[in-house]
């Protein structure tokens, strides 16, 4: 070991040893701090480093070894064996090792977001750049705090897929629905999904852009809405909450719990555009949801605000977004009558062409 490669912690080493003192936490930060100051390391140095700083990693506290873990995951020449001292600690130095070290490759990253512990995963979803592979093995874990990481930064642009199912989980969630929603470039049926857990602004607004979307691409009306729906929806005033979720389970195929944190909504919104999407007209709304509750009926303006979104959302859009969140299940096909078989001809007492030549061709006339 080249003993010039770091002259300038001799006299600090010399002065630790008079007074009696233990230096090693301020000679652990003087020699990192020493080598993140030159962009160019020379063999002896590298190896004298990590024979100094590698044993000392071990014994200094979580603060000090928090403050070099940072400078070293970012410096491109620290040697291997001090990220891995770093990484052994499995506290918050290994955190940030995992989340900011640039020397790491790819397969590693990749094992150690299948097989690591949660604080590893972690640190992998918190760096600022990950492949969609590692995005995906990570959300695979399904594990709530790596969600919360993948959808607390912003600054990755993850996978559809990822995005989808991270968003499906958010449902019933508030604090993944809430990091979800905040993401830029969160496409619209995502942020459907995510209606029940959304603010009012923000139901406002993808209520507004989901009308303005089937206007545009002038999709069809709502599959599901009906004839009677205002007269049904009348008469569904003052029945009770059970009788109007087991409604919107028949009207619109949906799952029990579903109709009913619809109906359990306590905006209202959820359900005004469930029956928006049955094809009922505002007015029938707002007298329905008049007869409701008194923290409805109570508030003028949120029953205002209630038939505004009601008569300035279409049917397709309403169906579009309750779609998304609730999961509309599709109507059966309508009962086609099957073709007749040719056995029943012999039955019938037609006689069975052997063949399609038995027919006579039919001429077109000019």
């Amino acid at each position: 070991m080249p003993p010039n490669a770091f002259p300038e912690i001799g006299p600090l080493i010399t002065a630790a040893k008079a007074d009696g003192i233990d230096a090693r936490m301020v000679l652990t930060r003087v020699l990192v701090d020493l080598f993140v100051g030159r962009s160019w390391h020379s063999r002896d140095e590298l190896i004298q480093f990590e024979a100094l700083v590698e044993p000392m990693i071990r014994i200094v506290d979580t603060h000090t070894a928090a403050a070099i873990a940072g400078k070293l995951a970012r410096h491109a020449e620290t040697p291997r064996g001090v990220i891995e001292g770093l990484l052994a600690r499995e506290d918050e130095a290994s955190y940030i090792v995992l989340r900011d070290a640039v020397m790491l490759d790819q397969r590693t990253l990749d094992i150690l977001a299948e097989r690591g512990s949660g604080l590893v995963a972690v640190a992998i979803a918190s760096r600022a750049e990950i492949t969609e592979t590692t995005a995906r093995i990570l959300v695979f874990r399904d594990e709530a705090s790596i969600d919360s990481a993948l959808a607390r930064n912003t600054a990755l642009n993850l996978p559809s897929d990822v995005v989808s199912l991270l968003c499906a989980r958010a449902r019933g969630h508030a604090e993944l629905a809430k990091l979800m929603l905040a993401r830029a470039g969160l496409g619209l049926r995502d942020r459907c999904a995510l209606f029940l857990e959304a603010e009012p602004q923000e139901r406002a607004a993808i209520a507004a852009e989901a009308t303005n979307r089937v206007f545009l691409t002038r999709m069809r009306p709502s599959p599901v809405a009906r004839r009677d729906a205002d007269e049904v929806v009348l008469s569904l005033a003052g029945r009770g909450k059970e009788k109007l979720a087991g409604t919107l389970v028949e009207w619109l195929g949906l799952r029990t719990e579903d109709a009913r944190a619809i109906v359990d909504d306590a905006t209202g919104e959820a359900l005004v555009l469930a029956l928006r999407a049955c094809g009922a007209r505002s007015s029938s709304i707002v007298a329905l949801l008049l007869r409701r509750g008194l923290h409805l009926s109570r508030s003028v303006e949120r029953i205002f605000s209630l038939e505004c979104l009601a008569r300035e959302t279409s049917r397709a859009a309403a169906a579009l977004i309750v779609d998304a969140f609730a999961q509309i299940r599709p109507r059966p096909l309508r009962h086609l009558a099957a073709p007749r078989p040719l056995r029943e001809f012999a039955s019938s007492g037609v006689e069975e062409p052997a063949s399609a030549e038995g027919f006579k061709r039919r001429e077109r006339k000019r």
